[in-house]
């Protein structure tokens, strides 16, 4: 049974913005970075500090040791945090050069339509019809609702371009139908 877009129980209308996909790369980073780079990055700090202050209470060999041990976990940090540093000034460079390349093609807008058993999205190039279980995760950055389809799909749009409901309803009905977790990112 077709629907009429008029029953839709939620009403996204929204475009691809460079701030939007600056938004997105943030939250993708900060996400990373607290599912593993900060941990790798302060074991290797941790490691440099302890061995590096321990030295002091050794003499000769052990103190050398200790020292050598202490340097390279300090280069090792040094050197995560040059390659993190250099990958996302990289990647916010990439992203605004792509953005400027295909603007046209992001400025139209899509719709989502979210009824009880599915959604739709339609736009210039798509008209998909997808169910729920089709979400794989979904995220609240700062502002910003993010899913990520099955297929490598990522949807997003800004809380305040929820045109029919309003957006924390939305995501507490996208958390029950897609039976996915919200995850909460703080981005600046």
């Amino acid at each position: 049974m077709e629907l009429a877009r008029e029953d839709a129980l939620y009403v996204v209308k929204a475009c691809v913005t460079e701030e939007k996909l600056l938004r997105l790369e943030r939250g993708t980073r900060v996400l990373g970075f607290q599912n593993g780079a900060k941990k790798i990055l302060s074991i290797f700090g941790v490691i440099a500090l302890i061995c590096l202050v321990v030295k002091g209470l050794f003499e000769g060999m052990v103190a050398l040791i200790l020292a050598a041990i202490g340097g390279a976990m300090l280069l090792i940090f040094m050197a995560g945090t040059y390659a993190l540093a250099k990958g996302w000034a990289g990647t916010k460079r990439d992203i605004k050069k792509k953005y400027n390349e295909n603007k046209a093609e992001y400025k139209k807008e899509k719709e989502v339509y979210f009824f009880e058993d599915h959604y739709e999205v339609v736009g210039e190039f798509e008209h998909s019809r997808l169910e729920y279980k089709n979400i794989g995760r979904m995220l609240d950055m700062s502002g910003m609702l993010v899913f990520l389809e099955k297929g490598d799909v990522v949807r997003f749009f800004l809380k305040e371009e929820v045109k029919k409901g309003n957006a924390t309803e939305l995501a507490g009905f996208l958390e029950r139908m897609s039976e996915t977790k919200m995850e909460y990112v703080s981005v600046k």
